[in-house]
């Protein structure tokens, strides 16, 4: 989180000392369509497609989460009123679900609960419960 202040503080430096990092050309900040357009202007010009302010912005919560910054904090910096609607924002990967079900395998509640043969395969769907 200090590389992030450090980086904000530089930024500021860099545009004299202005409010906003990304200053308009009146007082203010730019709007979130010019940022939304510059964003995809550029991405158009190195042959990135399908980007979006948005999916900058789910991506980097997504890192917060990743990065195991609590849920609390993540929902305070987007501002997302509960946690229920920032969770449902977050991406989860099968890896990360099938981790978590390999972990809870391994705690004292499920050893004396469930055995299993070290040579039997284990198959865990990742989608079950729907």
């Amino acid at each position: 989180m200090r590389n992030w202040y450090t980086l904000l503080k530089v930024c500021q430096v860099l545009l004299k000392n202005c409010d906003y990092l990304f200053p308009g050309r009146s007082d203010g900040h730019i709007s979130e369509d010019s940022a939304a357009r510059i964003l995809r202007v550029a991405c158009q010009q190195v042959d990135i497609f399908g980007v979006s302010s948005h999916s900058f912005r789910r991506t980097a919560l997504t890192q917060m989460s990743n990065a195991g910054i609590p849920l609390r904090v993540i929902q305070e910096i987007s501002g997302h009123r509960n946690l229920e609607q920032l969770q449902r924002y977050l991406e989860v990967t099968d890896a990360q679900v099938l981790g978590a079900a390999a972990l809870s395998m391994l705690s004292p509640v499920a050893r004396s609960s469930v055995e299993i043969d070290a040579n039997q395969k284990l198959e865990i769907d990742a989608h079950y419960p729907r």
